[in-house]
């Protein structure tokens, strides 16, 4: 699908593209972080991790629902990126 987008309208699009980019990569950056933590603190791959919470294997810790938070907020976050880059490489 093409958009006719006017030529003094288009650096401001990618401006704010690229800053979109920007947050994105940070906000991922910040969640690995906390996910990292997770990790050390049980021992266990983030991985490893949601094959036994889903199926039921760990309790109903408020860490556990954090991390599986964290864990599927991370991948909404990367197909963002993944779009706004692609955008972004469109121009």
């Amino acid at each position: 699908m093409d958009i006719a987008i006017s030529d003094d309208v288009a650096p401001v699009i990618k401006d704010s593209i690229h800053r979109e980019i920007i947050l994105l990569e940070s906000k991922i950056n910040l969640v690995k972080n906390e996910i990292k933590q997770f990790e050390e603190k049980y021992h266990i791959s983030s991985s490893e991790f949601l094959k036994k919470f889903e199926n039921g294997d760990l309790g109903d810790s408020q860490d556990y629902f954090e991390w599986w938070g964290l864990i599927k907020g991370l991948k909404t976050l990367e197909e963002r990126l993944k779009k706004a880059k692609a955008v972004n490489t469109y121009w």
